[in-house]
């Protein structure tokens, strides 16, 4: 049986992928395409955040089941916000400690809903040893010891320096976790400048190692960061380059099968994104800035601990780029509704969501007095065979209702239900808040990209990824990123749970 690869390259773009393929570059990928099956729409997460999507990659689930709601969101269980590191600003302000252990550890060990099985958990239960190279979702059976470098051990006041860590099979997590080097240890970047090896080099070196070694699991993912960082800095429909830079590592991984077409006899390849990015105006206008905008309320700050019975925290605001969550912290009947009626008055604000109750569902569109009522189950099918009922104006999810009574979506695709799943995704009272295309919410601790790329909203570009498949047959009319979970388990006879 062919073993399977998963390249994962964060925020990759399908046009800017479609121009690179078009013009003659990137070879490894045009060799792929050429030999397989290009979908060039995909659907992510929402919010189309990376620790979200990722989680969904690897569960086949959506937020409200896999438990990871957000890169920033509040956690009802322990009444404080969590963090991953959005900024430098929020990392010295939170503690580089509570950051680090967040993201090592608490990602997997904790946020991550143990009833939610991961790839890499399902395979080798069935007698496939799986892999991780730098994809930060990656809990398993196995048990690692990660040494913190020095330089951050010494930010955390040594307070986090030998930890172990679940992991499949093979784990290699930058400097953190990794094999024997192979050769020269130089020629793995590694460093405070080099992100302590969660870099494209990192990456593509250690999975070409394990591949010229005969260490090759079963089933490894491997993921490419730095095209992330390029879309944020240039912008989405510059990021060719870092597309490019991407595409010479997994070169280097087919190299050393000795032939591509080799590589192709032995493995199943597969090259996609966990979400895009799109492009943010430049000037202040296209900043929502939700400090000022609910300054009338009391907020959480991103150090406290919520405290609901002495009324010192109204709501707390969870920004994730061009779309945020409200978290309503008080048992007040007319909180949610004047938080809304505040939002509602900005047109720079697509959706504004909540959840009414028990399967209702209501969605307004700002700066204007539409509204539309959803729930699950109904007359109401779409492509994906889930059933809806709703009540109000479709044009608030850019949807229609064709013949035989199809709901069709467009520039917010699969809308109904990851609307859903954002609001249901672990406990407490939210609003969740998506922006119009161009714009960025800015609040404290956000990052912001005047001018760059940004991600998170519900719009088609954020949420649309490509995905190439080679080496094996496949047949999707819609996908979705939680289809690779079922396809993955199907390929090595293991069945789906979905």
């Amino acid at each position: 049986m062919k073993k399977v690869i998963l390249f994962v390259v964060d925020s990759l773009h399908p046009s800017v992928l479609g121009r690179i393929l078009s013009e003659g570059n990137a070879p490894a990928f045009r060799f792929l395409v050429k030999h397989g099956t290009c979908i060039d729409r995909v659907i992510s997460s929402f919010p189309t955040m990376t620790p979200v999507a990722t989680s969904s990659m690897i569960t086949g689930t959506w937020p409200n089941q896999h438990g990871v709601p957000g890169f920033i969101w509040y956690n009802e269980e322990i009444r404080k916000i969590v963090d991953y590191g959005a900024t430098w600003q929020s990392i010295l302000k939170i503690g580089l400690e509570k950051v680090l252990r967040n993201l090592l550890l608490n990602l997997n060990e904790d946020h991550l809903n143990t009833k939610t099985p991961t790839l890499y958990e399902e395979l080798e239960a069935g007698g496939y040893s799986t892999g991780n190279v730098n994809f930060f979702m990656h809990r398993a059976r196995h048990t690692y010891l990660a040494k913190v470098p020095f330089t951050l051990a010494l930010g955390t006041g040594f307070r986090l320096n030998r930890e172990d860590v679940s992991g499949p099979s093979h784990l290699t997590l930058g400097q953190l976790i990794h094999p024997p080097f192979s050769g020269r240890a130089g020629a793995y970047p590694r460093g405070p400048f080099h992100r302590f090896g969660f870099n494209d080099t990192f990456s593509g070196k250690i999975a070409a190692q394990l591949v010229r070694e005969r260490q090759q699991p079963d089933f490894m993912i491997v993921y490419f960061p730095d095209n992330d960082k390029y879309s944020h800095q240039h912008g989405p429909l510059r990021s060719g380059f870092s597309i490019e830079y991407a595409d010479q590592q997994v070169a280097s991984v087919l190299d050393e099968f000795g032939t591509w077409e080799k590589a192709l006899e032995e493995n199943v390849i597969i090259v996609t994104g966990d979400h895009a990015q799109s492009t943010v105006g430049l000037g202040k206008e296209y900043l929502i800035d939700l400090d000022s905008a609910l300054k009338s309320f009391k907020r959480l700050k991103a150090t406290e601990e919520a405290s609901g019975e002495d009324n010192r925290h109204e709501i707390a605001i969870c920004p994730n780029e061009r779309m945020a969550f409200i978290y309503i912290l008080q048992r007040k009947d007319d909180l949610l509704p004047e938080v809304v009626g505040i939002l509602a008055k900005d047109p720079r604000n697509a959706q504004i969501s909540w959840k009414v109750s028990e399967n209702k569902f209501c969605v307004v569109q700002g700066g204007t007095e539409k509204q539309l009522f959803f729930s699950r189950r109904g007359p109401f099918r779409d492509v994906y065979g889930q059933t809806w009922s709703y009540e109000g104006d479709l044009s608030v999810v850019d949807a229609r209702v064709l013949s035989e009574q199809i709901i069709e979506f467009g520039k917010f695709p699969d809308a109904f239900n990851r609307l859903i799943s954002a609001l249901e995704a672990r406990g407490g009272s939210r609003i969740a808040v998506s922006a119009v295309l161009g714009y960025e919410y800015f609040a404290l601790g956000a990052p912001i990209h005047p001018g760059g790329g940004s991600h998170g909203s519900l719009e088609e570009e954020d949420s649309t990824v490509p995905m190439i498949i080679a080496g094996m047959p496949v047949e999707f009319d819609h996908a979705r990123i939680i289809d690779l979970y079922p396809m993955i388990l199907n390929h090595f006879g293991l069945g789906s749970k979905i």
